[in-house]
């Protein structure tokens, strides 16, 4: 969940995905952002560049807008590992 807002290519990726092939996401929601912002223990990056719409969730660009920072992988790895097993 970066958010960057300046197509990074997991953006890309998934967006092509959502086109072509029924999926859901792996902790790239509203929801997830939201979580990940509120468990930071410091303070993360600033988004930066255009946003971008979200077609697999529209709300994320909404959150992603209210919280201003990227999120990246390391900072929610405890959460993916669980999910993992």
């Amino acid at each position: 969940m970066d958010g960057t807002g300046c197509l990074p290519s997991r953006w890309v990726i998934a967006t092509t995905l959502h086109q072509h092939v029924p999926w859901q996401p792996w902790r790239y929601t509203a929801d997830e952002c939201r979580a990940a912002v509120a468990a930071a223990g410091f303070a993360p990056l600033p988004l930066t560049g255009m946003s971008a719409l979200s077609p697999w969730d529209p709300d994320l660009a909404t959150a992603l807008a209210e919280h201003g920072v990227r999120i990246e992988e390391e900072v929610v790895l405890d959460s993916l590992l669980a999910d993992l097993g």
